[in-house]
């Protein structure tokens, strides 16, 4: 039997000893941005950008990747299909 001597042990990092919230939605608005950009080039609807608190915690924040990408397209009314995770970058689908 294995034994060691730890003082602690920590198990869950995320948002408990680390603010990764801050580190997840700067990644999400870099991508939905470029995405909401060229979006709206190609429909002519004006650029919104991505926003922490308006589309991060609402519509991203602790949902499965693919749910949430889901979640937020649709809550800018903007519909893709589910696609497959090995879709090309260049497909626009929720995967």
């Amino acid at each position: 039997m294995w034994r060691h001597n730890f003082d602690a042990v920590i198990f869950d990092l995320d948002g408990v000893i680390t603010h990764t919230a801050s580190v997840h939605s700067a990644a999400w608005k870099q991508m939905f941005d470029e995405f909401l950009k060229a979006y709206a080039e190609k429909t002519g609807e004006p650029f919104r950008e991505f926003s922490h608190t308006h589309d991060y915690l609402p519509y991203v924040d602790g949902r499965p990747r693919y749910k949430g990408v889901a979640s937020f397209l649709q809550s800018r009314t903007i519909d893709l299909p589910y696609g497959d995770p090995a879709d090309s970058p260049r497909q626009e689908t929720i995967c």
